[in-house]
């Protein structure tokens, strides 16, 4: 599991490096990350969760999925993924993700997963 989150800091350190963004589930999310160098381990330590191509991770669950999505708002576009999710014990559950992204709705990933409501995350726009 601490490879699982040392991965997911590096990716999202990257991406920032970047300029990229980087995509949460919860907007205030944003304001930690923003020019903190452990922002994102600081918003995971809290039960955040960030996204990136492959999948979503916080410090003690992880989600991953094939294939890798694009984030891209051109179109309304649903995609289908396989993958599992993880939490300590260690515990994997195989899983399905449709991913949905809405041109009217710029920066928002919705992934529904069977649950009642989908997972949404948010581009920080760094």
């Amino acid at each position: 599991m601490r490879t699982v989150f040392a991965s997911l800091i590096f990716a999202a350190s990257a991406q920032a490096a970047l300029s990229e963004d980087i995509y949460v589930n919860d907007l205030e999310g944003c304001a930690m990350i923003a020019g903190n160098p452990d922002g994102v381990f600081d918003f995971a330590s809290e039960g955040g969760m960030v996204l990136d191509e492959t999948g979503y991770s916080s410090i003690e669950y992880h989600c991953s999925f094939e294939p890798a999505f694009r984030f891209d708002w051109s179109e309304a576009k649903v995609t289908t993924h396989v993958g599992y999710c993880e939490e300590p014990g260690p515990y994997i559950m195989p899983q399905l993700f449709s991913i949905l992204l809405d041109p009217y709705s710029p920066g928002e990933v919705a992934i529904f997963t069977g649950e009642g409501e989908p997972q949404r995350f948010y581009a920080c726009g760094l």
